[in-house]
């Protein structure tokens, strides 16, 4: 194993084996391991959807060791992970979407252990900031994947501006040649990406495809990924027949040798993104973003209105119907947008650059004193949730009991048992709703700026 200052350990999330982060994990792994560094994955096991096993099949080249947090509560999935750190002994450790493994990483590193914990921002949902803002003092770094993410996090969130910075995520090369349609034929249109409501919106779809109809509009449609709203979704485009195909999760390579190649469009109806890399992964491979104003789009200005794609607004099937019928009559429009968000991509967003940047960032972390401070989060675990929970005994003798029922009784789901969480649900519906707030003026103060630069280029 290579010396101890160079050792990253990453914890993820396995409930959903494709979409962006895991994307880009395996560009980190890949990438960082050729600029020296010695990465290495912690897989989460939950009762119900978090699968290491599931997970490895769409990423085996990745070396990775298994949390499992069945049958225990946070505060045993806490030292779980915190035994894991131990035992690695890493420089870095780097959380990714996971909760409890940045609690165990400060908590480890308040004894004063030379291991840094940097946050990689992937999200701009308002529990989220909540909760990186909560665990403000404990951040070596924090790395944002959006600019909104970085401006919010410096000016509402208090943190210090040079512990704080933005690398855009990249996107892979073309591998297959493009397959051309004819003008008067169908639309393709894609969708790749996790198939959940809340933050995707995906049960916009179908008023989408109904939309179309309406228009008289003719398509194609390939829906890939998995997620808590596919049979609803499925269930809901039935009716359309062979023209909507949904294959479920795919493995990347995948779907760039199959999917994208074959595709006009490529729809994203998220209502929050902070980067939106299967955007980046669409241009690169010459597919025209059809994509909502996300919270975030303006600041990030990865996808160009008119000139790389088009967009609509949040929430409004109908517009996006609108959009598509546009490139349908207009192919010159669509062949120019491809044209334009290809050379957009391949100029400036290439992994190379991203993770040049992150090198650089994470010699500069591990060169500097840590950060030493443990963030007061309060660890405590709802009394009551078990029998186990009420009795008066040391937390480290009830987690021991927790993990000794485990082993006795099976490894469904225990007593107690919960899943991980991406965020915290503790947060006051009145403090949430004002991080949103804060947000949607971060964006209209970005977009108002870009109205400016833009009437300013014009005159």
């Amino acid at each position: 194993m290579s010396e101890k200052k160079n050792r990253i350990l990453f914890f993820m999330a396995t409930g959903s084996p494709i979409g962006g982060v895991a994307t880009w994990l395996d560009r980190a792994c890949s990438e960082l391991g050729n600029r020296g560094f010695d990465p290495l994955v912690a897989l989460v096991r939950g009762p119900r959807t978090h699968d290491p096993d599931v997970y490895r099949t769409y990423h085996p080249a990745l070396r990775s060791i298994v949390v499992d947090g069945r049958g225990l509560n946070r505060e045993s999935r806490i030292r779980a992970c915190e035994r894991e750190i131990k035992r690695v002994a890493p420089s870095v450790v780097l959380p990714l979407g996971v909760l409890d493994a940045a609690d165990a990483a400060f908590r480890y590193k308040a004894t004063r252990i030379q291991t840094h914990v940097v946050g990689r921002a992937q999200g701009n949902l308002p529990p989220m900031l909540a909760d990186l803002e909560d665990r403000r003092e404990g951040f070596d770094q924090v790395v944002c994947v959006g600019e909104m993410t970085r401006q919010f996090l410096v000016r509402h969130a208090a943190f210090r501006e040079d512990r704080v910075c933005h690398i855009a995520n990249g996107a892979s090369e073309p591998t297959h040649p493009r397959t051309q349609s004819a003008d008067d034929a169908p639309l393709r249109l894609g969708y790749v990406g996790r198939l959940t409501n809340g933050d995707k919106r995906v049960l916009d779809i179908p008023p989408f495809c109904h939309a179309l109809e309406g228009l008289g509009v003719p398509f194609q449609l390939t829906i890939v990924g998995s997620g808590p709203s596919e049979d609803e979704l499925r269930e809901q485009l039935r009716c359309f027949g062979d023209r909507v195909r949904v294959t479920g999760a795919l493995p990347g390579h995948e779907v760039y040798s199959e999917i994208l190649p074959n595709l006009d469009v490529l729809l994203l109806f998220s209502a929050s993104e902070t980067f939106g890399i299967v955007l980046a992964e669409a241009m690169m491979n010459g597919v025209v973003p059809v994509t909502s104003r996300y919270i975030g789009s303006q600041a990030q200005q990865l996808v160009v209105e008119e000139k790389h794609g088009l967009a609509f607004d949040v929430a409004d099937p109908s517009e996006a119907a609108r959009c598509v019928q546009r490139l349908h009559w207009d192919r010159s429009l669509l062949r120019r947008l491809a044209e334009a968000g290809q050379n957009h991509a391949q100029g400036d967003l290439s992994w190379k650059r991203c993770f040049d940047r992150w090198a650089d960032v994470l010699n500069q972390v591990t060169a500097r004193p840590l950060v030493a401070n443990c963030p007061q989060v309060s660890f405590a675990t709802r009394m009551g949730s078990s029998r186990l929970d009420r009795i008066r005994i040391p937390e480290s003798l009830r987690d021991g009991l927790r993990r000794l029922r485990r082993a006795t009784i099976g490894r469904g789901i225990a007593p107690g048992g919960e899943e991980w969480p991406l965020f915290s649900h503790r947060h006051t519906p009145e403090r949430l709703a004002v991080i949103e707030e804060q947000c949607r003026q971060l964006e209209s103060d970005a977009r108002r700026q870009l109205g400016l630069e833009t009437a300013l280029l014009k005159s």
